[in-house]
């Protein structure tokens, strides 16, 4: 199995910006959580948080950048909510095995986009980045946030599973 992990903000400062959706992809089904949808942003977070203890902690959980941002970017918000806690700390950190697609890529390729096309994985909707979500959220353009996750977590996939036949034993990757 794996997950693909990917999270959509109003911009970079976590304790000024809200998540406006999180995504997950586990065998094969995608889950969202979108704020418009959800009661407000911690029950939205909530809600992923549950999805991600049953997760097995075993099992591979793959972004680009999710440690340097997506998580952290996260706990920030719970922190700014009042909900951090060593509970939550070890659901997301202790035991769990992440890829962390930015830092496997090494210094040469920083931008994803430079290793999609290097391996001819083409996205559906390229032309929107994570630059355009707080405009496309203030206008309400919530397909077009949710079709950018979807395109994120489905190329993040994809280059996980090339990368896996390509370096099987590097940092313990198994075949599926």
């Amino acid at each position: 199995m794996v997950v693909v992990f990917d999270i959509e903000t109003l911009g970079l400062d976590a304790f000024q910006h809200q998540i406006v959706l999180i995504g997950m992809k586990i065998e094969g089904k995608m889950k969202q959580w979108k704020l418009w949808k959800e009661e407000d942003e911690l029950s939205m977070i909530s809600q992923c948080l549950k999805t991600m203890e049953k997760i097995p902690y075993f099992e591979t959980v793959v972004g680009y950048n999710v440690m340097k941002f997506d998580v952290p970017f996260i706990a920030t918000r719970l922190s700014v909510h009042g909900k951090w806690s060593r509970d939550l700390w070890e659901l997301l950190y202790r035991n769990r095995k992440w890829l962390d697609l930015y830092q496997f890529l090494g210094n040469d390729f920083r931008k994803m986009s430079s290793w999609l096309n290097k391996l001819g994985i083409k996205g559906k909707y390229e032309h929107i980045t994570g630059r355009d979500i707080p405009e496309l959220y203030r206008k309400k353009k919530y397909r077009k946030i949710i079709q950018h996750n979807k395109d994120d977590l489905e190329t993040s996939e994809q280059l996980y599973l090339k990368l896996q036949e390509e370096f099987p034993d590097l940092l313990g990757l198994r075949k599926l």
